[in-house]
């Protein structure tokens, strides 16, 4: 027998080892210190560290007790296997729902049929399907909603098209990572868009490749399937494809041979006026602007260059000077020397000798530099010579308590590089062309270059002002805009900047209006080139004032949205157009780059995105519908599609953009106002896989060759022409809004809409219908009460029984009502177009547990016409020797079953026809009469006729019974007429006749 004992020794630095059926778990450790944590890294897997005195480590329950043992605090657990597995059942699930939503999207539901007429919109909705062809090849592209997303969670979408064959293509996906709607999208899938912490919805866009790029877009079904089982199909529209008006083969264009500034562009208009006197004329707007101009300026501060803010450390020794003339008005002539005397307690001074300000600055009893910033801008205001050429500041509001080092006589300088001619205020003018130009033709406004460095949009301007006009002679089309349209051409909104951004800076996007405190660092010289108001958010309506979105209160942001609404004149002159000439219904603001093409609401409220009322659909409708119109023109250029996700209101295909333009004309004045990106990116599609690559082209891409654009544009070998070649596609835009505008200015058609459901009859379940449009967009308003439906304000419909038709939600389609009820409904509608015509009231009976059988009950109607006369008048005595009118009265009583009846009255005596006789003798004038009654309409007295020419008292219109006629008679006497003693009388006879028995 062998005894055999064992000793376990133990110590604190023993690695630690788990048993094999010992799970690991990660668990919050604490000690006393940081460095306890940090011996834990060498004995144990740690996962993180989070306080010094804590970290998570994976352990056993064995290590669990020893670390315990130790003095460690063992917690809460984080993660074990439990976790784990949920975790892989997680990612099990997701790959199942994705494989759903791929089956569902490539095979649809098992035993679903076609959708019902009329079916209440599900989770999964189909917003919009189009396909379209440009220079890259065949697209389609889609949008869909899925009521279940948030802005990081939701079901997985897929999406699946199949030809006129039926059969489904394999299906693409949908990132659930978020972009926003002028993000970056997916070259291979589509995209989930968010907003402002709202979802939006998802799109996608396909190349169709092989034998798919010749589908027909009416050969097309789209689905889009949901990871939870919802679908919804579609058909698809053919996008920009609208056929085109007329024009003649030689039809002149390409007048623009290289970019323009501002002042180029306005003299090639006020010359297109002179040539063409009897269709143009160049209008003055009220108010010139602030001016491509500048204070000269100088910063004064030790080795700091003129033009820079100083440094932390020269802060507080900073002097600024700013001349009080513009620069090029004598304020660039100015100098300014800081000088060291060279003596000791010398006193500060200054001295000017014309244009040339010395400073002599103090100095101490060792002839040291005594005299402080603040002491200096002091001494230069309180110089009467000094001070009436320059107002001097410290830095940004500093106290200036830092000493003035001399300083070498510098130059003052407005730091403009442009030539002299185009300096100072600048005097705004439209060129307004038509055939007849008093304000009673539909105007269009088409204004650019609201933002300096957008120079395509000047020469768009241009380019459209010389085809009208250089066209109009031999171009039907052309003339038939000019002849009925009043068009107004507003080259450059921003002439101030847009010279700075071609001679100064390229990318300047504001005015140069200076708003910054000068007591604020935004107002130090170095700023200068980052003043100035961003215009179109300079606006009045949803504005940042207004609590929006999009601008900024930054004096020396890109959006600065100045120091309040319409501070700046040049958007008081952009309003002055639209409110002096309140015929334009048509606007269109140019801009560049990205191909967007859009529209109110420009603006929402962050919190919420709450946008500014969207149009009524019939609205949107109508905005899609000339949008339509535009974008067709600009694919007949170069074959350029603006894309359908970049085609909308502004809000949402690209941001809020508080206090545009846009908004103003359309709330303020009900104008249809479009915001233009010309510019738009360039597709390229991958031959193998099918990748969509998107290039920007820049502000002031290469107008002709390399070398001829600007500071901010793309300049490569594939996009050669690129200025030049946009400014002609988007100029044929210009001709697609007047063909829009030309076409509102003849509609006199009212609309045309029907009713779709679900049911006209059922025995208890829901009716549900939506209304659709024949031809042209309009409003529809409807009742839901049998009650005649009448015009209503849609966003404030009040207590009328009337609504207005809407749709679903932003971009999405027109809603579908329901009605659940039981018994007889009666839904009435009626629309009226954007020009104001109606379309007469419609009515369609719903019947839900109810039944209605149409039956006859009948009777006859004789044809009838009944006269029955009272009493016969009598005048009473005649007075011989007396002027006198003797009047006399009875009645009748009339039925008539006729269509139409006349009561007269003849005399049937061939002899003395009219008179009254006595025997042989006879009254010198005729008796008249007349009838008048409650049913028919009579007329003044008049002369009795003869049988031949009876005289008629009394017409109706329709059938009367028992009509009370009052028969009134005349009989004039002359003073010097003979009356025989007896009675004058005469039979007539009155007579009730018709045309429509």
């Amino acid at each position: 027998m062998l005894l055999a004992s064992a000793l376990l020794l133990g110590a604190p630095g023993a690695a630690a080892f788990a048993q094999d059926d010992e799970e690991l778990r990660l668990v919050k450790v604490t000690a006393q210190n940081a460095a306890s944590i940090q011996q834990l890294e060498s004995r144990f897997d740690v996962g993180y560290i989070g306080e010094p005195t804590e970290a998570a480590v994976y352990l056993t329950p064995s290590d669990e007790a020893l670390l315990r043992a130790e003095g460690y605090q063992v917690g809460a657990v984080v993660e074990d296997n439990s976790t784990w597995e949920a975790r892989k059942a997680e990612i099990a699930a997701a790959d199942q729902a994705e494989a759903l939503a791929q089956k569902l999207a490539e095979e649809g539901k098992a035993g679903k049929g076609a959708k019902n007429a009329v079916d209440v919109p599900g989770e999964t909705v189909i917003m919009r399907a189009y396909t379209f062809t440009n220079y890259a090849g065949r697209f389609l592209y889609v949008e869909a909603h899925n009521k279940a997303q948030t802005t990081t969670t939701g079901p997985t979408l897929q999406m699946s098209y199949a030809g006129a064959d039926g059969v489904y293509r394999p299906a693409v996906g949908f990132s659930q990572s978020g972009i926003t709607p002028d993000g970056n999208d997916s070259t291979t899938q589509g995209n989930k868009l968010n907003d402002a912490g709202q979802y939006m919805y998802h799109r996608v866009l396909v190349a169709l490749r092989g034998a798919d790029a010749n589908l027909a877009a009416g050969d097309i079904t789209v689905r889009v399937a949901a990871s939870t089982g919802s679908t919804d199909t579609a058909k698809v529209t053919e996008w920009a494809a609208k056929a085109l008006p007329a024009r003649v083969a030689a039809f002149q264009k390409d007048f623009i041979t290289k970019y323009m500034n501002p002042s180029e562009a306005y003299e090639r208009l006020d010359g297109l006026a002179a040539e063409f006197p009897g269709i143009a004329e160049i209008v003055h707007l009220p108010e010139k602007t602030n001016g491509y101009q500048r204070q000269a300026m100088a910063m004064m501060a030790g080795t700091t260059a003129l033009g820079s803010n100083p440094n932390a450390t020269n802060a507080p020794l900073a002097v600024q000077l700013f001349s009080k003339a513009m620069g090029h008005l004598g304020g660039n002539l100015i100098s300014a020397e800081f000088k060291n005397p060279g003596a000791n307690d010398a006193p500060l001074s200054v001295a000017v000798t014309g244009n040339d300000i010395v400073v002599n600055l103090a100095t101490g009893p060792t002839g040291a530099l005594t005299s402080t910033a603040a002491q200096v801008v002091a001494a230069i205001t309180a110089s009467p010579a000094a001070s009436a050429l320059v107002n001097a500041y410290t830095y940004g509001g500093n106290a200036g308590a830092g000493i003035v080092p001399a300083h070498a006589k510098a130059q003052l300088s407005d730091f403009l590089n442009g030539p002299a001619a185009i300096k100072g205020p600048f005097d705004q003018r439209v060129l307004r062309i038509g055939k007849q130009r008093d304000g009673t033709k539909t105007g269009v406004f088409i204004y650019c270059n609201q933002h300096a460095r957008e120079w395509v949009t000047t020469i768009t301007c241009v380019e459209t002002a010389e085809r009208l006009l250089r066209n109009y002679a031999t171009d039907p089309t052309t003339k038939e805009y000019v002849d009925n349209l009043d068009i107004f051409i507003l080259p450059s909104v921003n002439p101030d900047g847009g010279h700075y951004s071609f001679f100064d800076a390229a990318a300047q996007r504001r005015n140069l209006k200076n708003h910054c405190p000068i007591t604020a660092t935004t107002g130090g010289i170095g700023n200068r080139g980052s003043w100035g108001v961003d215009l179109n958010r300079n606006n009045n309506i949803g504005t940042l004032f207004d609590g929006y979105s999009g601008a900024s209160s930054s004096c020396t942001s890109d959006t600065f949205a100045g120091p309040s609404e319409t501070s700046e004149p040049e958007i008081r002159n952009e309003h002055w157009v639209v409110d002096t000439f309140p015929k334009i219904k048509f606007a269109i603001n140019i801009h560049t780059h990205g191909g967007y093409f859009m529209w109110a609401p420009g603006a929402y409220i962050s919190a919420g995105r709450v946008t500014l009322p969207s149009p009524n659909i019939g609205i949107e409708k109508y905005f899609f519908d000339v949008a339509d119109e535009i974008l067709s023109h600009i694919r007949s250029s170069r074959g350029t599609a603006i894309l359908p996700q970049r085609t909308g209101p502004i809000a949402d295909v690209l941001y809020s953009a508080a206090g545009n333009s846009a908004d103003d004309q359309y709330y303020r004045k009900g104008i249809i106002a479009y915001s233009f990106e010309a510019g738009a990116q360039k597709l390229a599609v991958n031959a193998t896989t099918g990748a969509i690559s998107r290039t920007d082209v820049g502000f002031q891409p290469c107008f002709a060759g390399l070398g001829t654009g600007g500071g901010t544009g793309t300049c490569n070998t594939v996009q050669i022409n690129e200025g030049h070649d946009s400014a002609m596609e988007f100029a044929d835009g210009n001709y697609g809004l007047l063909q829009g505008a030309l076409e509102y200015s003849k509609d006199v058609t009212p609309p045309s809409t029907t009713i779709e459901y679900s049911a006209a009859q059922t025995g208890s379940e829901p009716i549900n219908f939506r209304f659709n449009w024949v031809k042209e967009p309009s409003v529809i308003y409807y009742t839901k009460d049998g009650s005649t439906p009448t015009v209503i304000d849609c966003d404030n419909p009040g207590t009328s029984s009337t609504r207005c038709y809407s749709n679903q939600g932003p971009r999405r389609p027109g809603e579908v009502l329901t009605i659940s009820a039981l018994g007889v409904h009666d839904v009435k509608w009626m629309s009226v177009d954007i020009k104001g015509n109606q379309e007469a009231v419609k009515t369609q009976r719903f019947l839900i547990a109810a039944d209605q059988e149409n039956g006859t009950a009948n009777g006859t109607v004789p044809a009838t016409l009944a006269l029955s006369l009272g009493t016969p008048p009598a005048f009473g005595a005649f007075t011989p020797g007396i002027a006198k009118d003797y009047t006399a009265a009875t009645t009748a009583n009339v039925i008539t079953t006729a269509g139409d009846a006349t009561l007269s009255v003849a005399d049937p005596s061939t002899t003395n026809t009219g008179k009254l006789v006595n025997g042989t003798f006879t009254l010198a004038q005729p008796i008249q009469a007349a009838a008048s009654s409650l049913g028919g309409t009579g007329s003044a007295l008049k002369p009795v006729g003869g049988s031949a020419s009876p005289t008629s008292l009394l017409t109706y219109t329709g059938p009367k019974s028992n009509d009370a006629v009052t028969l009134s008679f005349k009989q004039t006497i002359g003073a010097n007429e003979a009356l025989r003693t007896g009675s004058y009388s005469k039979a007539l006879t009155f007579t009730l006749s018709t045309t429509t028995p």
